[in-house]
């Protein structure tokens, strides 16, 4: 469970051709997490990463965690498929279209020794996420500032500011919250306080192109007080 301030950089918003001299460049400045983006071009209208460019960075930098976001349709079939790379740490799975099949989904990513989290759209319901929580003591929850897999929108942040407090008001124990999208300099501060302790970023933040990614490393650890 992450309950400091901690940041995760996207794997898709990295230079394509040059994923390897990225992440040793935020392995040099003292990042140990990496989001990767698994995407069916179904759930979501996009394609993401593959097992065989995750398994590759799991080699090359095993202390690295990678922190999955599945967004597919069949969240079984891609825990299978990613699920014996050491690196990965948790496996997140959209919770629309799995509301009945959570608690499945949770034990096989557990049965993986992974830890399991539920992703959250910005008009998602809480109540079974509160109840898996609850009752089946998932180990976080990540809510989306965006809508996922949709390139050039804007985010809604603001959505977030009143939901996190709402989810922490309800359950019964300290749990990690994670924002994916929406992550930027003006929102980190305010997130912080709604609730959110695990932050994805991309080009927004670390790879934003105003900067370099030393400058915006120091920025991030900056805002996060880290």
């Amino acid at each position: 469970m992450i309950l400091e301030p901690t940041f995760c950089a996207s794997v898709v918003c990295m230079d394509p051709l040059n994923i390897e001299r990225d992440t040793q460049e935020l392995y040099d400045l003292g990042h140990r997490y990496l989001h990767m983006d698994i995407m069916d071009g179904h759930y979501v209208p996009r394609y993401g990463i593959y097992p065989e460019i995750s398994r590759f960075l799991s080699d090359c930098f095993p202390d690295m965690k990678q922190d999955c976001h599945l967004m597919v349709e069949d969240a079984e079939f891609a825990i299978d498929q990613f699920a014996d790379i050491d690196a990965i740490t948790t496996f997140t799975f959209h919770i629309d279209g799995n509301e009945k099949n959570a608690a499945r989904i949770i034990d096989k990513i557990r049965g993986q020794g992974k830890q399991a989290g539920i992703a959250l759209n910005l008009m998602s319901p809480i109540d079974t996420t509160v109840n898996c929580i609850n009752h089946l003591d998932l180990d976080f929850v990540c809510f989306m500032g965006i809508h996922p897999g949709v390139l050039k929108q804007t985010s809604k942040p603001e959505v977030l500011y009143d939901k996190i407090p709402e989810l922490l008001d309800r359950i019964y124990k300290p749990i990690t919250v994670q924002i994916d999208g929406g992550v930027g300099w003006d929102t980190i501060p305010n997130l912080i306080d709604a609730g959110a302790n695990f932050f994805v970023g991309g080009t927004s933040t670390i790879y934003k192109t105003d900067n370099s990614v030393y400058n915006n490393s120091m920025k991030i650890k900056e805002l996060m007080n880290v």
